[in-house]
């Protein structure tokens, strides 16, 4: 009898209705918001099982700079859609959707100051042994390491995420204002994840900053004992983000929003045991990017990806029962 996997998806978020309303509060003051996305939302709603492959298809495989502006140019069609997205998929959903696709754990960032990491440790709590926290904090907390530091010295969190464009980090001190985030998870041996990758979001107010992948590579020279995952292996970028980590034994790349080709790419560069698989649920289903990662691997390299690496990296114990919502 063949033993079962058990899967790891490395990322994943949870936001709350009340977060929601953080995200651009500018832009949802706009009349498309008031008047175009009520009538909009339910059309999106029935239309999601279409849509929402045909989206993701474009966001693999379109993500040129030509791609970009497109987006760009659709900025608060895509961000109706980011929003319907997570007041659609709470903590039930993503229990459910790991159930049916046969994922044992997940890891659930925190995205400060849109989720509070506190907050998140709440709400995934009758679920501990189906769910790793990791803690982020935004640029203007102006002690970063005093506020990470209970919940990495506590084991509350397994991890820390670092995304520029949501906490407000700039490519002129990005090393300046995370250093001290990398070595505190340096100290703890816990690994740190960075968003990586130009998410388009020109046209929208209230969010943006560095999407610069090379000026990681300092953090990723300062702290060789600290493993940094590259999230999304860099979207349109992934090219920079294997170059990197092909110089650097601490990186590891996370599959997000990446075709099978780039997924195969990254194990040929770098082995399959620096790679981790990713979906950014509800951004992307879970099945979608399963179902990328299946179609780029062998059954060895897909073990490595999907399991092995992250039990190793997170600690985790593989006797945990499964939680239904």
């Amino acid at each position: 009898m063949t033993k079962k996997l058990f899967i790891v998806d490395y990322h994943t978020h949870l936001l709350t209705k009340a977060n929601t309303k953080l995200i651009c509060p500018e832009d949802q003051e706009s009349a498309f918001f008031r008047y175009v996305v009520p009538v909009l939302e339910p059309v999106a709603h029935f239309s999601e099982p279409v849509h929402d492959q045909f989206l993701r298809y474009l966001a693999m495989n379109y993500n040129n700079a030509m791609g970009r502006q497109m987006f760009r140019s659709f900025g608060h069609v895509f961000l109706m859609e980011a929003l319907r997205l997570f007041k659609r998929y709470g903590m039930k959903e993503l229990i459910h959707s790991m159930n049916k696709q046969g994922i044992d754990h997940a890891v659930v960032y925190s995205l400060e100051p849109l989720t509070k990491t506190q907050e998140l440790l709440e709400i995934t709590a009758p679920y501990r042994e189906r769910i790793s926290v990791f803690a982020s904090v935004n640029k203007e907390v102006l002690d970063r390491v005093g506020y990470l530091r209970p919940f990495v010295e506590s084991g509350a969190v397994r991890g820390i995420k670092i995304h520029p464009q949501v906490g407000g980090y700039s490519k002129a001190d990005m090393v300046e204002s995370t250093e001290g985030v990398v070595a505190l998870a340096a100290e703890f041996g816990v690994p740190v994840s960075f968003h990586t990758g130009h998410i388009p979001v020109e046209a929208l107010s209230g969010i943006g900053g560095n999407v610069d992948v090379h000026t990681l590579e300092p953090l990723i020279k300062a702290f060789p004992s600290c493993t940094i995952v590259l999230n999304h292996i860099g979207w349109e970028s992934w090219r920079e983000v294997l170059a990197i980590a092909a110089k650097h034994e601490n990186v590891m790349v996370e599959t997000s929003w990446q075709p099978a080709h780039v997924v195969r790419r990254a194990v040929k560069t770098i082995g399959a045991h620096r790679v981790l698989f990713g979906s950014d649920y509800p951004m992307f289903q879970q099945w979608q990017a399963l179902r990328e990662v299946k179609r780029a691997l062998n059954p060895g390299d897909f073990e490595q990806v999907v399991s092995r690496n992250a039990i190793k990296l997170l600690r985790l114990s593989t006797n945990a029962k499964s939680t239904t919502a």
